[in-house]
């Protein structure tokens, strides 16, 4: 298992009375995305992905952190709601599935090497959300590793003949220095030639 599980499986402890309050952005783009199957990558301990399930949809969650996905399906499973989670290395590169989620949301976690396999795993009509670090922006401070920093403009190179419904960067400081950058692309109904 990849050697960043026990610092992840630390913090979750760690915060495990914290409340389970959803991004502001996820909120923000809610009725832009579509009802269904949704896929949580890198879900820490599943604010975001017990937020969906409470709107209905069938969430599954992938993590490396075996504690935060535990805490998740226990608050699921005391709120009533079922969802499935999965303990994986994404650094791995696992299979995702091809064309089964309605939506696919990634919350800062950026591995440029899994975003093939995120795009894959939406369905035809089906988003992507993704929000994570970006160096647009005239903010203070620098992300801490640059190689999971978003430069200027990457984000719609990287859905590049999707239909983007959203996508800001700069806008916004990060609390860790720089900005953040988001998009929500819709996948086309057709192959891209």
């Amino acid at each position: 298992m990849n050697e960043d599980a026990g610092k992840w499986n630390a913090r979750w402890q760690e915060r495990a009375q914290n409340p389970w309050v959803p991004d502001p952005w996820l909120v923000h783009v809610l009725p832009l995305l579509p009802a269904g199957r949704l896929l949580d990558v890198a879900c820490g301990r599943g604010r975001n992905a017990l937020f969906m399930a409470e709107r209905g949809y069938a969430v599954t969650a992938v993590d490396v952190a075996a504690e935060g996905l535990k805490q998740l399906a226990d608050e699921a499973r005391r709120r009533g709601y079922a969802l499935q989670t999965h303990h994986c290395d994404l650094e791995t590169l696992p299979d995702l599935g091809r064309g089964i989620f309605d939506v696919v949301l990634d919350f800062f976690f950026l591995q440029r090497s899994l975003l093939p396999a995120l795009r894959e795993a939406v369905r035809p009509g089906g988003v992507v959300v993704l929000r994570t670090f970006s160096h647009a922006g005239d903010f203070p401070g620098k992300a801490p590793n640059a190689d999971f920093v978003l430069e200027p403009g990457e984000l719609p190179r990287i859905f590049a003949g999707w239909e983007v419904l959203l996508h800001e960067e700069g806008l916004e400081p990060s609390s860790k220095g720089g900005s953040l950058a988001g998009i929500v692309a819709r996948k086309p109904q057709t192959p891209c030639v």
